[in-house]
């Protein structure tokens, strides 16, 4: 093998497919990074068995061939070489690369490309296109309420459902719940649904960032592919059955609060400052065009802030996890919303005033005095 490719574009290209790879790689292969020759580009990708990451970068070819090599040096070499012109040069039968860019000279031993794991080549049964940036904010919105327990697996994922013209990305981690719709072209198959790992929506939604055009959704097998200009991603689904969500978005409200999305942020984050008790508890309570916010921890302090509201229904005194309130009010895009309360003990839910695409359903804290 022997290219020739920009260094801050093969940089790019490192970077994005070494976020697949676990820390804990069971296999020596998987700490590597696939580097595969041909035509005018070469192919980069690593996986972790769970996550796989292809990205494809602009190379003069003058032999195909491939190699990997460990991930972490390979991205220090690159990272560290002078901006310009950089060579690659594998010899035939061999798994040593030479790495060299002006006056730097690198050698590096790798494993052969033969002990890489296959990566499916194509792009599986095409289930849908979407926009990039709608398909990034979807999941931006999402993505931050899947569980991170491991007992419970078939919540550490997005759940996924394209049916008609509509599409929907939702996570829940069983304190809260977030979902988005948006129209979408029709999907081929009818109704479709997978739970997508929560690794890998975030690696995507990161990738996502900048990118213009339209994401391809395939299936392949029990994968799921996300298609992107320059790169793929390809990752196993995750079994099991996702929770009946509809059941768990209130339907009515005793109290409904329209308040500016940022005001309300930054009071919460404010009053966070001195909710340092386990539950990280925030409590409010809106009357007469007021909300009023506070926290109390023992042997730390308390706050207070009142924030200018409209308010609708009865007073609704109720207590929420800071950090659940703001991981939604930073990610909702929208100037204003609607906080519907239910009860002191009982689901509220944040929805834009803008459009009925998003819902955020949280449960209250329990607190006592």
């Amino acid at each position: 093998m022997r290219i020739h490719c920009v260094q801050h574009q093969l940089l790019r290209g490192v970077q994005t497919v070494a976020r697949a790879i676990s820390p804990r790689a069971s296999m020596p292969i998987l700490g590597n990074v696939l580097l595969e020759a041909s035509e005018d580009r070469v192919k980069l990708a690593a996986t972790d068995l769970e996550l796989g990451i292809e990205s494809y970068v602009e190379a003069t070819v003058a032999e195909d061939g491939a190699v990997t090599l460990p991930a972490r040096i390979l991205t220090d070499i690159v990272s560290n070489l002078p901006e310009g012109d950089v060579e690659i040069r594998v010899p035939e039968g061999e798994s040593r690369a030479t790495i060299t860019c002006e006056k730097v000279r690198f050698e590096v031993l790798g494993l052969p490309a033969a002990d890489f794991p296959v990566l499916p080549s194509s792009d599986g049964d095409v289930l849908v296109r979407l926009d990039a940036g709608l398909l990034r904010t979807m999941i931006r919105q999402t993505s931050f309420a899947v569980s991170t327990d491991e007992t419970r697996p078939f919540l550490t994922g997005v759940y996924l459902v394209l049916e008609g013209e509509t599409g929907q990305l939702v996570a829940t981690d069983g304190g809260r719940l977030a979902l988005r719709r948006a129209k979408i072209p029709s999907p081929e198959g009818g109704k479709i649904t997978a739970i997508v790992p929560g690794k890998t929506m975030s690696e995507l939604v990161r990738a996502l960032g900048g990118v213009e055009g339209e994401v391809t959704i395939a299936s392949h097998e029990n994968q799921v592919l996300f298609a992107l200009p320059g790169m793929r991603f390809i990752s196993r689904l995750i079994a099991g059955q996702f929770p009946n969500y509809e059941q768990v978005i209130p339907k009515e409200y005793k109290q409904r609060i329209r308040v500016g999305t940022e005001r309300l942020l930054r009071a919460v984050r404010r009053a966070s400052i001195t909710a340092r008790d386990s539950a990280n508890v925030v409590r409010l309570s809106a009357s007469d065009g007021t909300l009023t916010i506070t926290s109390n921890t023992p042997d730390v302090g308390t706050a207070e802030e009142q924030v200018g509201v409209e308010v609708e229904g009865d007073a609704v005194p109720v207590a929420f996890n800071a950090k659940f309130l703001m991981d939604a009010l930073g990610n909702i895009d929208a100037a204003e919303v609607f906080f519907d309360l239910t009860g002191p003990l009982s689901p509220g839910a944040l929805r834009p005033v803008e459009h009925p695409d998003y819902v955020y359903v949280l449960a209250p804290v329990r607190v006592y005095g």
